[in-house]
């Protein structure tokens, strides 16, 4: 029989392999163990929040799956807690290990975001085996046109590809594949899924600010948003 001491050490790579960073904006922390934590990991509102655009911001992110479902959330406010209800990004599916960045994902015009105004960023990823991980960024929004450059963060690795999934998918929710967790509901009201599942098509962005539609609309929508840095095949989105 192999010692537990002994599973748990072969199983640890599978198990930081499944977890992803924000590496812009700056995080309320990266900490892989508390990732599985709704919301944001578990940690608090930061005070070191980094100032951005309040028409549009790259989420830049590092992968360590080779697959994972993925989630962009914004709320508003100092403290938002767990009110994470505006979709900046419909679910989509990455693939590919490494550093996945969107450079301009548009923030809704109709929130009546002022300068100053602050937020926090939640991405979702699915959690391998199940449930979501959580990784939360705090935002102060701004019409300067100093924040407008990309960040040295925002690159793509080789291969690393992306593609719509349906808008009524919750990666807390999802596997990889995009197919429902053992026991999950896509109409669950569990406090993961309704937080980010609960925004209105007038609150909800893309990368292109096209229609969130789910249907071949969409993956010309992603095509759009993300051309900046690569080059899209039938519907697929290939960045460099």
């Amino acid at each position: 029989m192999i010692p537990q001491s002994v599973v748990a050490l072969l199983s640890l790579p599978l198990l930081v392999s499944a977890h992803f960073h924000i590496l812009y904006p700056t995080p309320r922390s990266n900490d892989e163990e508390d990732e599985p934590k709704f919301p944001c990991g578990g940690f608090a509102v930061s005070q070191n929040r980094t100032v951005v655009s309040s028409s549009a911001i790259p989420i830049a992110l590092q992968m360590g799956h080779d697959r994972s479902v993925v989630q962009m959330l914004l709320a508003l406010g100092n403290d938002p807690g767990d009110n994470f209800n505006i979709t900046l990004e419909q679910t989509f599916q990455e693939q590919g290990e490494g550093n996945f960045c969107l450079p301009s994902v548009q923030i809704p015009a109709n929130l009546g975001i002022q300068d100053g105004t602050n937020g926090t960023l939640q991405v979702i990823t699915d959690g391998e085996g199940g449930g979501g991980l959580y990784v939360c960024a705090d935002l102060t929004f701004t019409s300067s046109p100093t924040v407008q450059s990309l960040p040295s963060a925002c690159s793509n690795g080789t291969g690393v590809t992306a593609f719509p999934l349906s808008a009524k998918i919750n990666a807390n929710e999802s596997n990889a594949d995009g197919s429902p967790q053992s026991g999950s509901n896509s109409g669950s009201s569990s406090s993961a899924s309704s937080s980010s599942a609960s925004a209105t098509p007038s609150a909800t962005a893309s990368a292109s600010g096209a229609s969130s539609s789910p249907t071949g609309n969409n993956a010309a929508m992603f095509t759009a948003g993300w051309s900046v840095l690569g080059a899209a095949v039938l519907g697929a989105v290939a960045l460099m």
